[in-house]
């Protein structure tokens, strides 16, 4: 048995070293191994998903959107809220609760607060915002990016996220107009142009597989963040117990969907504490179907 201080060790996962993955025009960071801490860190974007651990690069994040209530995911939500405060950050974060726990999350963040000495007539709440799965919302402080809940399966109520970009793009019928005569057309108060959204990225949270596949409208972002649990044989009954995703889900998902599918980047995340990086590693690359193995990156 390898010792626990060495690099490949089960023991040597720490949540507060980042992992952090290059997309073209953003960077994914934070950490992720189920059990222990899950936080995805998008600074282009001010934003991060969940806050199971709250590093200090964090902290100058405005916008966090909780999948589920699960410790691993939620539990330094408030201490991202209290370190701001105690930093005298001007801006109140907005934190995206999902509906199925927002009064949890009041009381759970009032007796937090009490519990570490302060006055309750000095009890503030922080910034809440109530997530509905299909209800789409506006970044409170990105107005070009819009955010698109949606419901997944685990084993308490979850959320996943796709977050898009939203533009104006020309109407065709003005595509080949003369720059002189598209100023002339905006300022005498004709609209040219729509309105359209781009899928950013989406994030799966915590689901079993089944969702990978009812959800498919993930698969059209150019990057998808999901958890993939578990890898072993044998395994799978209890992945759906335990609402999570098998490996072998994946791969029957992807089979489906095509690798013709408009994702570029597949980043799997959450795997159990009990395996080793090297295990993860040779398991995924010796499971994933080859036309996929370029698509998919592994959050370690």
């Amino acid at each position: 048995m390898k010792k626990a201080t060495e690099p490949d060790s089960i023991y040597a996962h720490n949540a507060l070293r980042q992992i952090s993955h290059e997309q073209k025009r953003w960077g994914l960071h934070g950490f992720s191994i189920s059990g222990l801490s899950t936080y995805f860190q998008i600074p282009e974007l001010d934003l991060c998903v969940d806050m199971g651990e709250c590093p200090i690069s964090a902290l100058s994040l405005n916008h966090i959107l909780l999948t589920h209530s699960h410790g691993d995911h939620s539990r330094c939500l408030m201490r991202h809220n209290s370190l701001r405060r105690m930093m005298q950050n001007p801006v109140q974060a907005a934190y995206y609760i999902p509906n199925a726990v927002y009064e949890l999350a009041i009381e759970m963040i009032k007796a937090e607060t009490l519990f570490e000495g302060v006055a309750e007539e000095r009890f503030d709440l922080p910034r809440l915002e109530c997530v509905k799965a299909g209800q789409w919302f506006d970044l409170a402080y990105r107005k070009d990016l819009e955010v698109f809940p949606f419901d997944v399966k685990h084993s308490i109520p979850s959320l996943g996220y796709t977050i898009f970009c939203k533009k104006k793009k020309l109407k065709k019928e003005y595509a080949k107009c003369a720059r002189e005569e598209i100023i002339s057309l905006k300022n005498s108060g004709v609209e040219i142009t729509n309105d359209i959204r781009e899928p950013f990225v989406s994030f799966m949270g915590d689901c079993i597989g089944e969702s990978l596949w009812e959800e498919r409208h993930i698969w059209n972002s150019p990057v998808v963040v999901c958890e993939c649990t578990f890898l072993d044989k044998g395994e799978m009954e209890m992945a759906s117990r335990k609402g999570h995703t098998h490996i072998d889900d994946l791969v029957q998902v992807l089979c489906k969907v095509g690798s013709s599918i408009p994702c570029q980047s597949i980043i799997l995340t959450h795997f159990s504490m009990k395996y080793s990086k090297s295990h993860i590693l040779e398991t995924v690359s010796k499971v994933i179907p080859n036309e996929f193995k370029d698509k998919v990156r592994i959050f370690l």
